[in-house]
């Protein structure tokens, strides 16, 4: 599977609530995909996935106790829709993902590519989040810490 990466500014959500994806992810994420709305550092984005990926995400929420998989299969679930791209490449989001992913009509987002799945981000939103890591950090500092923490 290739990766889906990059950022992508100036694409809008229309009066109708449609998003279009960009062309270059778009067979990469399928016909039919989920959507997410999730809370990243107190920062709320909406995240689509392949079926494959969310199939994955669902498996992830079936370790731990009976308990702990219950919240995490509702976290997961009561956050979520399915969502079927158009012949134009669009999707519609619903008034209820819109308003947990801080989105509305006529919002101007940023996509983002994070590999398996796609973030979409309300861009004052996406500025808040942006500035809540420590950007000295280079990728391979990050790498490192990575590896201490599994060790």
């Amino acid at each position: 599977m290739r990766l889906l990466v990059g950022t992508l500014e100036g694409y809008k959500l229309d009066s109708k609530g449609r998003l279009s994806i960009p062309t270059k992810w778009r067979e990469r994420l399928g016909k039919e995909f989920y959507m997410v709305a999730v809370t990243v550092r107190g920062c709320k984005c909406l995240t689509l996935y392949p079926e494959e990926q969310f199939n994955a995400t669902y498996e992830a929420t079936q370790n731990g106790t009976e308990n702990e998989k219950y919240d995490a299969i509702t976290s997961l679930f009561d956050n979520a829709e399915e969502a079927v791209l158009d012949s134009q490449g669009r999707f519609t989001v619903n008034q209820r993902l819109k308003d947990e992913a801080l989105l509305s009509n006529d919002t101007t987002v940023v996509f983002k590519g994070k590999g398996k799945f796609i973030e979409i981000w309300n861009t004052e939103e996406y500025d808040k989040f942006y500035n809540s890591y420590d950007h000295s950090l280079g990728m391979y500092d990050m790498m490192d810490k990575l590896k201490g923490n599994r060790e």
